[in-house]
């Protein structure tokens, strides 16, 4: 984009610390830009105000890691499934969250998700998951998928 060339310097080197967001840019891969979170919502039939969908949809698009989450704070059911995701990250605040599709990522730890105190269904399958922990905070969790993962 414009924006990122101009932040480029002369000499073609880019630092990635700087701005990871705009690299992915660049490199055509997706973000979870508030933006993007809005246009998929609208396009599975939910409502523009983010607090208002109680569903998410965002499996199979390429995501790389799980943000921009902040203002979903009704979502009872989030499909993640499918993308990139390294970690579990920035899910704390969906206090009201119930099913969480993580499987066929790049998961490799189960992380990140005390603040989940609603959910009741979990699934990692097909990860890279070695040991089983950061569970015991999950007092409604009634069904967890680990199939297919390296444990």
């Amino acid at each position: 984009t414009a924006e990122v060339e101009a932040r480029t310097p002369f000499n073609g080197v880019y630092d990635i610390s700087e701005d990871k967001d705009a690299l992915e840019d660049v490199l055509g891969l997706p973000v979870m830009t508030k933006a993007e979170l809005q246009k998929v919502a609208l396009e599975h039939g939910g409502y523009g105000t983010p607090r208002l969908n109680d569903t998410l949809y965002l499996h199979f698009k390429g995501y790389r890691r799980i943000e921009n989450l902040e203002e979903y704070s009704g979502l009872k059911s989030l499909w993640l499934h499918s993308n990139g995701f390294g970690n579990i990250e920035n899910l704390n605040h969906l206090h009201e969250l119930r099913c969480l599709f993580l499987q066929t990522n790049a998961l490799t730890k189960i992380e990140n998700l005390h603040g989940l105190i609603s959910l009741v269904q979990l699934d990692l399958s097909e990860n890279n998951i070695k040991c089983v922990e950061g569970l015991s905070h999950l007092p409604n969790l009634t069904t967890l998928n680990l199939s297919k993962n390296a444990l």
